[in-house]
């Protein structure tokens, strides 16, 4: 099993902050209140004091019980989640709806079981084909070893109507495609991932987001594997001039100067 990605890392919260962000209204109903709660990042909070509250005043709404189990999750409490969600899912009626199954799957993945949960994800997706739900599949089951899985997850996140504005699933593909030596595709990804954020970045008077550096960086590797040293110190140094602190790209490009020197 490989070790968690240090881009997609972070993608595990954010596949259920997106979700919950997507349902914030301007009334707060009780509902809506814990939803803004949990996607602000009052997790302790939620878990504690308004989610308890909420399922008391409305023990029979499964969704009360699905944002309580999911606001245990996000504490850590992975057993209160796992106990929380089998009672949300029980109040039902008819299917289980998307969300239950993409919580079910970050669970069972928490739990150990990698390979249940990759798949747990993809039927959510399938039932639901959300951006964020394709992420959490594509990065559960590259972790587990189930590459091509993995790269079409991510491939569906960047076709769905936030994923066509967003670089994540790109870089991500191109990480993939790398970790399996196809290098001329791992370019393609990169420099497509580029493509998206230059194409969708509002240009604003701040530093761009930590996936330009990364897919600069992860080109400049891409073409040093395929022997195109002078096109990899280009996209290394591209990295450090919209990153100067990036120290990955600053070694690499002290590197490269120093062997074509």
């Amino acid at each position: 099993m490989r070790a968690p990605s240090p881009v997609l890392a972070p993608v595990l919260t954010l596949g259920l902050l997106l979700a919950l962000a997507s349902g914030v209204a301007h009334a707060q109903d009780p509902v809506t209140a814990m939803r803004d709660l949990i996607a602000r990042g009052y997790w302790n909070s939620a878990a504690q004091l308004n989610g308890p509250n909420l399922v008391d005043a409305r023990p029979d709404d499964p969704e009360a019980h699905l944002l309580l189990a999911t606001a245990l999750f996000l504490t850590g409490d992975v057993a209160g989640a796992s106990a929380r969600l089998e009672v949300a899912t029980s109040l039902v009626q008819g299917g289980v709806p998307a969300a239950h199954v993409h919580l079910g799957g970050l669970i069972r993945a928490a739990q150990g079981d990698g390979l249940g949960a990759a798949r747990q994800l993809q039927i959510a997706f399938l039932r639901q084909p959300s951006y964020a739900y394709a992420m959490d599949w594509g990065r559960i089951a590259w972790q587990n070893g189930l590459d091509e899985d993995a790269l079409t997850a991510f491939a569906a996140a960047a076709e769905t109507a936030e994923g066509r504005v967003e670089a994540w699933p790109d870089l991500a593909r191109g990480r993939v495609l790398g970790s399996l030596g196809r290098w001329d595709e791992a370019v393609a990804a990169f420099r497509r991932a580029l493509d998206v954020f230059e194409a969708n970045d509002p240009g604003l008077a701040r530093p761009p987001g930590p996936v330009y550096v990364e897919a600069w960086y992860r080109l400049g590797e891409a073409y040093e594997a395929l022997g195109d040293l002078a096109q990899a110190e280009a996209a290394y140094k591209a990295a450090r001039a919209v990153d100067p602190n990036h120290a990955p790209s600053v070694q690499a490009v002290d590197r490269l100067t120093r062997r074509l020197d």
